[in-house]
């Protein structure tokens, strides 16, 4: 992020103002605000669901509006703040971070292994093939926001980003799957 302020349409205000700061490889860079402070959307800059109003954000020195959003956006792993599933199976659900290609059965376990989401999948009733209701409304948003994070890890992008996607869950649950992202994520 260089010299980044972003101002949403007809807004009096900046959103973000004058924002610069790296994010290295294999690093973890955590943006920490209050409720209101821009987080979220210093987060959708980066894929460009907005566009900067002034400054740059740049990725290996390219700044990403030299960037196809296709391009760009398959480079990312966003797990947002508002967990978003589809109606069909869990596997269905996180396949679909792999562009909707279906993942042989042993990543998808694998993703959810790490996500910290196989025990409650498999305590579903047709396990990786139960049906997940539109919005995800019979999973709680623990679940949700577990899968979400499988989806995401199923993508192996370049870049992930994590917008309170941990904000449902338990203490020792966040603490396993901080650990094991670890690994996952270097």
């Amino acid at each position: 992020f260089d010299r980044v302020s972003f101002c949403y349409q007809n807004a009096k205000e900046y959103a973000v103002c004058d924002i610069s700061f790296q994010a290295r490889p294999g690093e973890i860079t955590a943006i920490i605000g209050s409720t209101g402070s821009g987080k979220s959307t210093l987060i959708n800059l980066i894929p460009r669901f907005y566009d900067v109003t002034r400054g740059s954000i740049l990725i290996d020195n390219i700044d990403i509006r030299d960037i196809s959003q296709e391009s760009l956006r398959e480079m990312i792993g966003l797990v947002p703040q508002k967990a978003t599933l589809f109606t069909g199976t869990v596997a269905e659900n996180i396949s679909f971070g792999n562009n909707g290609n279906q993942l042989p059965r042993e990543e998808i376990e694998r993703v959810a292994e790490i996500a910290q989401a196989a025990k409650f999948i498999e305590r579903m009733p047709d396990s990786y093939d139960s049906l997940i209701a539109q919005g995800g409304r019979n999973l709680s948003g623990g679940e949700k926001q577990r899968l979400s994070i499988a989806r995401a890890l199923a993508r192996h992008p370049d870049i992930y980003i994590f917008d309170d996607s941990f904000s449902a869950l338990d203490f020792k649950t966040e603490s396993r799957l901080r650990e094991a992202l670890k690994n996952e994520v270097k």
